[in-house]
């Protein structure tokens, strides 16, 4: 028994008993009503594992869920030709946000039930076209259709444009600031990754008025 005793209160967030219970080594931390002072009920290591791993099991659930209803919506879908169309705007200049589109893409086509290594091709391709809208316009649009063959995705933005494609496609070929450089971007890799990553790619641009990004990612092989 101790005379020192560490409680908790009952309107305390879960990271609070964490850190008591690690910081002194107890296995339980009675818990007191703030106004009243009075005991309410105790918490132990248990209890907060039991949570915690009832929360990832939620979680992991409630994901399966999704995979499963968009894993099967071109076989419930009717029709002759399906094509699903996500639609993303991507804010130039704005590092901090970087990168957000093509997670999201990421994640859409894993619960879709596509095969990882398409969704890597197709996630990397994207992420790489996303930053080049980040670092070189004030921004663009991204397009992704999904077909049960194919993944099409179409980026345009009204930039600056490229003078020259074929210098451009050069691997470590950059026109990015050196601020931009400082920040880990601009290795002049983008455009030769997307290449990589794309069974079919077409690049369009015209200096003053912007570029148009095409790339198709075929799924019949997989």
């Amino acid at each position: 028994m101790i005379v020192d005793i560490k409680t908790l209160y009952a309107d305390e967030p879960l990271v609070h008993a964490v850190s008591k219970i690690e910081k002194y080594g107890f296995g339980r931390l009675p818990v007191l009503d703030r106004d009243s002072g009075k005991m309410v009920g105790v918490i132990t290591k248990g209890d907060i594992i039991v949570r915690l791993l009832k929360e990832i099991e939620v979680g992991y659930l409630e994901e399966e869920i999704h995979h499963y209803r968009a894993s099967h919506i071109f076989e419930d879908i009717i029709a002759d030709k399906t094509t699903l169309t996500f639609q993303y705007y991507i804010k130039g200049k704005d590092f901090t946000r970087a990168g957000e589109a093509s997670v999201g893409i990421r994640k859409t086509l894993l619960r879709l039930g596509i095969h990882p290594d398409i969704v890597r091709r197709a996630a990397i391709a994207s992420y790489e076209a996303e930053l080049n809208l980040v670092i070189y316009t004030d921004g663009g649009d991204m397009e992704v259709k999904v077909q049960p063959d194919k993944i099409n995705i179409n980026v345009k933005d009204s930039g600056p444009g490229i003078p020259d494609i074929e210098k451009a496609m050069e691997p470590g070929f950059s026109t990015a600031p050196e601020w931009v450089r400082e920040l880990g971007f601009g290795a002049g890799m983008g455009l030769n990754n997307i290449k990589k990553c794309a069974d079919k790619m077409n690049l369009d641009s015209t200096v003053g008025e912007g570029t148009h990004l095409k790339i198709s990612i075929s799924m019949k092989d997989n």
